[in-house]
């Protein structure tokens, strides 16, 4: 009998469509600049005298701190924890504007001070050609090889039918070793559409009748590269994004990937920030300034400019797929000694302070006597109720593709208004059900398909949701106390926080509108993150007295390994 684990991971969104090219007279015109606190402000008449008029930059002075209005630490806590949370929650102020665009940033490249909208992007791509095939016609485009194909081959080796399609070949000294040169687009009377192959752009128009009596095809080569790498530097970056230019940047550090994407398709442009297990995404408006925590690093999105054939009034409209330019701002965070923790109140409620872990979630409580469960049969274990099925999978496909049908065992547990909990196939590796004040211990009796479960109540009900915090909150995660917390946002779906508590160890997932982070947590896990309308950090990692890590996983004598976290939640201003 085999099982086949679901692997459920992130998936990075790939570089983004675009229109052909057009004229872009406006784009060079300067936005009116955003205003952000504490940072000296200029006319929109006069680029040049952007925040370069602070007397402190133009003598090579320090940037100035441009704090967040955000409700400050409560009067009770630490004196510390001010400063701390002031740290974490400021970004700086940005750098003097370069009017001349430096002639390797022509494409929006990284830099240390921002610039205007560089040419190469409101130029967008160059147009190479036109032409009109009919069934069996062959033609180039500049340097694009094109086949009209009325009885071409559409499938795979086994499966398929006959049709017209479109054969596209480029030179090959175009793409790099290991990318495709070429593609075969299926044709299809009366529809429009496009396709990229390295940096061509091919839009297709059919004509009436099968196979159609015609496909307009116009060509336009890329002026800038879809995708760029940024080397790790001390100081800020700037730079630009645009569905014309650079659509993807990566910031390319040991341990690390924070990876910046711009999708234009359709008229709902999407901006996606990505950081090995964070994802925070949004949709970039002219006008307004986003700004955002990851790990070590601030993220501001200053400047969002449409492009031809776009625009914005509320809402995006364009003739076509979106075509806009997003300018972008690193900046390294460097986060000020946490407070000092104080004595801690009650385990399995937040605090407006970070305190010492409560001793009642380091200290298991008695286990009862184990008990076990035959498939097919039910278990009552306090307000729990075990129920052990067979699920069956039927048999599906044929031929050498064929999987014959299989069993899966599967344990059920009903908890009433707690809700309830499936264990797939508990024979394969020990798990832990955790409902309520319950935890229970599942594993085999390693003689047969039966399982054994052990129980234990714990000190805190296992959910909590809180109120939307006025200033931050630090709450206790842990196996013993809760394990899944929510504070509500200002859209529907609140931010949830929710410890795993496996065997292998903690790990950490925090859910909101827009974001996610999922963590696995270690000894010396620590980091910052904006999760829409919250600052979350994680502050303290503390092992229980019967639990160890050996620097690959957490290890435990006892029930399972016993971790608390806490977490200080911080409300984010809002608007720009």
């Amino acid at each position: 009998m085999s099982t086949r684990p679901l692997i459920l991971g992130l998936v990075l969104l790939g570089a983004c469509d675009r229109r052909d090219t057009a004229d872009l007279a406006h784009a060079t015109d300067t936005p009116p600049p955003i205003a952000v606190p504490g940072a000296p402000q200029t006319s929109p008449a006069d680029p040049a005298l952007e925040p370069a008029a602070s007397p402190a930059l133009e003598h090579g002075g320090a940037a100035p701190t441009t704090a967040a209005t955000l409700t400050p630490e409560p009067a009770g806590a630490p004196a510390p924890a001010a400063a701390s949370s002031t740290a974490t929650t400021s970004f700086p102020a940005a750098p003097p504007t370069l009017a001349t665009i430096p002639p390797d940033r022509r494409c929006g490249e990284a830099g240390e001070q921002p610039t205007e909208l560089p040419p190469n992007l409101g130029r967008g791509r160059a147009p190479v050609g036109t032409g009109t095939l009919r069934p069996g016609d062959k033609r180039k485009i500049g340097k694009a090889a094109l086949h009209y194909d009325p009885e071409a081959w559409i499938g795979t080796r086994k499966a398929g039918h006959r049709g017209a399609a479109l054969s596209i070949e480029i030179d090959r000294a175009e793409v790099g070793p290991h990318d495709p040169w070429g593609a075969h687009e299926d044709l299809h009377p009366d529809q429009e559409h496009h396709t990229f192959v390295g940096p061509y752009r091919f839009d297709l128009r059919t004509g009436a009748g099968d196979p159609p009596a015609s496909v307009e095809v116009t060509v336009s080569r890329e002026v800038c590269p879809a995708a760029a790498v940024m080397p790790a530097a001390a100081a800020s970056r700037s730079f630009w994004l645009s569905t014309e230019a650079i659509r993807t940047y990566t910031y390319d550090l040991p341990g690390e990937l924070l990876q910046f994407n711009l999708d234009g398709r359709g008229d709902t442009p999407r901006l996606d920030i990505t950081d090995l297990g964070y994802r925070h995404w949004l949709a970039p408006r002219p006008g307004s300034e986003h700004r955002f925590r990851v790990g070590p690093h601030f993220v501001t999105v200053d400047r969002v400019t449409p492009g031809p054939g776009t625009r914005h009034d509320g809402t995006w409209q364009a003739d076509g797929d979106a075509r806009l330019h997003v300018r972008v701002r690193l900046d390294p965070a460097a986060d000020a000694p946490l407070p000092a923790p104080v004595a801690a109140g009650d385990p399995c409620l937040e605090s407006s302070a970070r305190t010492a872990v409560p001793a009642a979630l380091t200290r298991l409580p008695a286990i009862q006597p184990p008990r076990t469960l035959d498939v097919g049969k039910e278990l009552a274990l306090g307000p729990l109720t075990f129920k052990y099925i067979t699920l069956e999978i039927p048999a599906r496909g044929s031929g050498p593709y064929r999987e014959e049908a299989e069993q899966v065992p599967l344990l059920q547990v009903f908890a009433g208004a707690l809700g309830g909990q499936t264990v797939s196939d508990p024979r394969m590796s020990p798990r832990i059900v955790r409902l309520g004040r319950e935890l229970v211990r599942v594993d085999t009796d390693g003689r047969s398909d039966r399982v054994r479960l052990r129980r234990t109540t714990v000190t805190c009900p296992h959910e909590l949701k809180l109120p939307a915090p006025q200033a931050p909150a630090y709450v206790w995660l842990g196996a013993l106390g809760r394990t899944f917390v929510t504070f509500p946002g200002r859209g529907s779906i609140p931010l949830a926080i929710q410890l795993y508590t496996e065997l292998s160890g903690p790990g950490l997932a925090v859910n909101s509108e827009n974001a996610i982070l999922s963590r696995q947590l270690h000894p010396d896990s620590a980091g910052a993150y904006t999760i829409d309308d919250y600052l979350v950090e994680i502050l303290d990692v503390v092992p229980g007295p019967d639990t160890t890590h050996d620097g690959q996983r957490w290890q435990s004598n006892g029930l399972l390994p016993i971790v608390n976290v806490q977490l200080r939640v911080t409300p984010q201003p809002v608007g720009p």
